[in-house]
């Protein structure tokens, strides 16, 4: 038997993207066991993956450098024949020093290039550029280059078991208005416009999802009917926001994990770009999914929205109307 490890501790985009790698290692080598190494919060979108690892090994965030190596020794004691490194972080070139093993792969990230996108606004990506495919690249599986995307799956009884719960309608739209850098976001009043005329033309329901910092999803959801918007932000941990995702007839949000997520689980989505791009890992994989971004000379500006937009206005978010986001979701919902 060939023993994998496969690393990536975060964020929750980057590892959806990996989900392609599995079906291919189960693929190229016939007799394998997978281990995959992720940080703590988002196990549970690794054993949600169509197909999983066999093992989801959590790494737990009190971890600080003293405790690393007797952690990693634990690891080293499985003695694996390959490890591939999709993070390539200080934090992951420890763990794959400590590890010996004859077969190392290890992604490289595009960073020279991205430093001159950012900041000289030079071009040398590939116009088909992909980072699933990049992930099979260096992990060389790159003849797997014709994969379907990132798929993930949640069982049904756990679905319905989350519908009651929390009172989610089948069929339902949801909205995930957050971020992790706040400078991805669409403007909290644009939804809101987006939003009446949405509830004003269908008897669907409206989902909110987001964590506890989202307060954007109570600006909008103070803003409408509140007997047709479920406002479930801080109230869901993952699993829970995954089974809602999967019975959504559409995600509406920006680059952002959890629309990521929800194309993975088969819900397409409308996805509004700012200041990422294709180039940073920002793309739709559904193949019914839609994406709104305005072509500026300064966009893409950063890898993950992180950095200050220097112009007097984030035209990248201001430039997206709430008429084209409306008229992309009456291609999935139908209007009165």
């Amino acid at each position: 038997m060939t023993r994998v490890l496969v690393i990536r501790f975060s964020s929750m985009g980057d590892i959806i993207l990996s989900a392609p790698l599995i079906p291919a290692l189960f693929e190229s080598i016939p007799d394998i066991h997978i281990d995959y190494l992720v940080h703590e919060r988002f196990s549970p979108l690794i054993r949600h993956f169509d197909p999983p690892p066999q093992n989801v090994i959590p790494f737990p965030p009190q971890i600080r450098a003293p405790q690393l190596p007797q952690f990693v020794r634990t690891l080293a004691a499985k003695k694996y024949d390959l490890v591939i490194d999709l993070h390539n972080s200080l934090r992951s070139r420890i763990v794959r020093r400590l590890i010996k093993t004859d077969d190392l792969r290890i992604y490289r990230k595009p960073r020279f290039k991205r430093m001159l996108l950012f900041y000289l606004w030079l071009n040398y990506f590939d116009t088909d550029f992909s980072v699933v495919h990049e992930y099979l690249r260096y992990a060389r599986l790159g003849h797997h280059q014709e994969v379907s995307p990132p798929q993930m799956n949640v069982k049904q009884d756990f679905v319905s078991d989350v519908a009651r719960k929390f009172g989610v309608d089948l069929d339902c739209v949801v909205c995930v208005p957050g971020a992790a850098w706040p400078r991805k976001s669409w403007l909290p009043e644009r939804y809101i416009q987006l939003f009446e005329r949405y509830l004003a033309g269908c008897s669907g329901q409206l989902v909110l999802l987001g964590g506890s910092g989202d307060h954007i999803c109570d600006t909008i959801a103070q803003s409408l009917d509140s007997s047709r918007v479920l406002n479930l932000r801080a109230q869901t941990d993952l699993e829970d926001a995954l089974a809602v995702l999967s019975i959504a007839r559409l995600v509406i949000g920006s680059d952002t994990g959890l629309v990521h997520a929800g194309e993975a689980l088969g819900t397409p989505a409308i996805m509004i770009l700012g200041p990422t791009s294709r180039e940073t890992g920002a793309k739709v994989h559904h193949p019914d999914s839609l994406m709104h971004e305005n072509k500026l000379w300064c966009r893409p500006c950063s890898q993950n929205g992180k950095r200050r937009c220097y112009r007097r206005e984030q035209f990248c978010i201001t430039g997206t109307t709430v008429d084209q986001v409306f008229e992309s979701i009456t291609r999935f919902v139908g209007m009165a």
